[in-house]
């Protein structure tokens, strides 16, 4: 999804440059038209170790790199290392590289000064060859284009073996050896910008064809990915490809023997990419690992080699705290949801490279253009462990976790109360407190009245526990039942507080008083109901069960927050007062909305493991028990 303003900057800059014995200098290179400072961040020198999740993260750089001058360049590659990243990724031009000819190789002008300097910076490396030079372009290429298939798939190929014997395992040049041994086959093959005139399966699968076996017996021990695709829609006129038709199509020609991993580029702005939708491209991870799956490929992975959200004024733009959030956002996804079937997820890009605030494309940096950070640049070292202070959590607004609880239920008329595994109810700003049940290790669920000064607890058994005005006039002599055994999950009020509706594990629905019946979904004998809400008038209802699924009835309104089939992580759910969205609560402590729920600020209830089960809003931000 990358853009580059006046055309690639790679191959529109001609160097002519000579080094001793054929080997790659790191001074006296090229100077790019302009320079920027040097980045005021934290010198790689102090990083931490990487930490699990910075093993499977990195940052891009963008095409410029190799045309920085020695200077900016190493200063970008320092506040890449500086901000915990492990992996970036390199274009290897095929337009300059081989611009002179099919007999012409021009590695050490730019290349090798790129891959020593990000190895010497610790960093691993996923090259991306791609782009024909004059020669070899297709011969319908419009132009003066750069980003043309190669008519003839054998030139790619003997192109990519080139650079897997010159940096892979078996390079006969000490210094490059084993440097890089990642490769993406292209940029978003399957988006009309980077495959003029428009995107071609067929060439692109026989391109994969050839260039895999030619790769591994230049680097047996490389792995070789399919190029990143786009976010795209899949277009009528053939000009875009949706990645999951894209990776269909390559396997319907024969390619699954040709690749080691699936690119992708799950882009998502300004949607939310926790925001499940089947035409979100952070959700398409999902479904492109559903579609390897049917063929035969569930071992291999799918890496995200570009991910991002820009600043600016543009509309489809972020505040700058909004991207820092969708850094946090990005990588908790990726690291649990999608954490069984995954490799690396890189950030694009690490600077902006344009001051136009109303351009999207030139503002997708974690540093502005002159190297100063922005927020996302200190919640990606976050991210990464790789921080030297985190910020005191009073600062940032947003998801707070309780001392206590495993409930949280807000009061209409102000604060939320909490609710222990063992009873315990606890009032938080200035919510009434009116009593606690005994129940070690029982309790199940709480229900606060409309008026704010009663609340209704629920145990394992069914017992419905009464406290101040719950407890007196027709509630009190309400009940919905008792099973003589742990299965009830979770009790709600209807919205005119005469009645309530206790939940069971098995998706049973149990009223009491005037309250509504509906019929959601029920799995006898399987305890994987987890939680349960009305809608605003009452009319409406919503039951959550353990993998994400949200059953409606009613005036509920379906929408799509996340799904993690097989995996029993879902623990609540809270709806809009508009019935416009709502929330769902993941066991890690991960809030997934939709539609007119609040967007989550800096998440600390995100702990990497499960330890949540419960949700509420209050004062337009969420509290998560735990």
């Amino acid at each position: 999804m990358r853009r580059i303003v006046g055309g690639r900057v790679a191959s529109a800059v001609a160097i002519t440059i000579t080094l001793a014995a054929g080997l790659p200098a790191v001074t006296g290179s090229p100077t790019a038209a302009a320079t920027t400072a040097a980045p005021a961040v934290p010198s790689a020198a102090v990083a931490a170790p990487p930490t699990d999740v910075a093993q499977r993260a990195g940052i891009g750089t963008g095409p410029e790199i190799l045309w920085e001058s020695d200077a900016q360049q190493t200063a970008d590659y320092d506040a890449l290392a500086a901000a915990g990243a492990t992996w970036t990724s390199l274009d290897f031009d095929w337009n300059h590289i081989q611009g002179d000819g099919p007999t012409q190789w021009n590695w050490n002008a730019a290349t090798d000064r790129a891959v020593l300097n990000a190895r010497a910076h610790g960093l691993q490396i996923i090259g991306v060859p791609a782009y024909s030079p004059p020669w070899a372009r297709r011969a319908d290429c419009p132009a003066g284009e750069l980003h043309c298939f190669p008519e003839n798939a054998s030139d790619y190929a003997r192109f990519v073996a080139a650079a897997a014997a010159r940096y892979g395992s078996q390079s006969p040049i000490a210094q490059l050896r084993g440097s890089v041994t990642v490769w993406s086959l292209w940029n978003e093959p399957n988006h009309a910008e980077f495959s003029r005139p428009k995107p071609d399966p067929d060439k692109y699968a026989a391109m994969v064809k050839a260039a895999y076996p030619a790769i591994k017996a230049a680097d047996p021990t490389a792995t070789v990915m399919t190029g990143g695709t786009s976010p795209a829609p899949d277009a009528p006129d053939g000009s875009e490809y949706s990645p999951i038709t894209w990776l269909q199509g390559l396997y319907a020609r024969g390619v699954g023997g040709s690749f080691d991993a699936v690119g992708h580029h799950p882009y998502m702005f300004p949607t939310n990419p926790l925001d499940a939708h089947d035409w979100n491209a952070f959700t398409q991870t999902q479904m492109l690992y559903d579609v390897m799956v049917a063929h035969g490929d569930a071992a291999k992975k799918v890496w995200g080699t570009e991910t991002g959200a820009p600043t600016g004024t543009d509309p489809e733009a972020l505040s700058e705290a909004d991207q820092s959030q969708w850094v946090h956002d990005y990588y908790r996804g990726w690291n649990t949801t999608f954490r069984a079937f995954t490799g690396p997820l890189l950030w694009f890009r690490l600077r902006d490279n344009g001051t136009d605030p109303a351009n999207r494309w030139v503002n997708l940096g974690l540093l502005h253009i002159d190297g100063t950070p922005k927020p996302a640049y200190h919640g990606y070292q976050q991210v990464m462990g790789a921080a030297t202070t985190d910020p005191p959590p009073q600062s940032l607004a947003g998801t707070t976790v309780p001392q206590l609880g495993r409930r949280v239920v807000a009061n209409p008329s102000g604060g939320y109360y909490t609710l222990s595994r063992d009873g315990e109810v606890t009032a938080y700003d200035g919510a009434p407190y009116l009593g606690s049940p005994s129940l070690p290790g029982l309790a199940r669920g709480m229900a606060v009245t409309p008026d704010g000064l009663g609340y209704l607890v629920l145990d394992g058994f069914g017992g419905v526990h009464k406290y101040g005005t719950a407890a007196t006039g027709v509630m009190a002599r309400r009940n919905a039942g008792y099973f003589g055994f742990d299965i009830a999950r979770a009790i709600r009020l209807t919205p005119d507080g005469r009645g309530y509706t206790v939940l069971d594990g098995y998706g049973g629905l149990h009223t009491a008083g005037t309250a509504p019946t509906f019929h959601l979904g029920y799995w006898p004998g399987w305890d994987i109901a987890r939680s349960f809400a009305y809608s605003p008038s009452g009319a409406g209802a919503y039951l959550l069960d353990g993998f994400g699924g949200v059953h409606t009835g009613g005036d509920a309104v379906a929408r799509r927050t996340g799904y993690w089939k097989g995996w029993d992580i879902a623990r609540d759910i809270v709806v809009a007062p508009d019935n416009g969205g709502y929330a769902v609560l993941d066991g890690y402590g991960g809030v997934h909305r939709s539609g007119s729920m609040p967007r989550p600020g800096a998440n600390w209830a995100y702990w990497g493991y499960d330890h949540a089960g419960g949700l509420a809003v209050v004062r337009g931000g969420y509290v998560v028990a735990s």
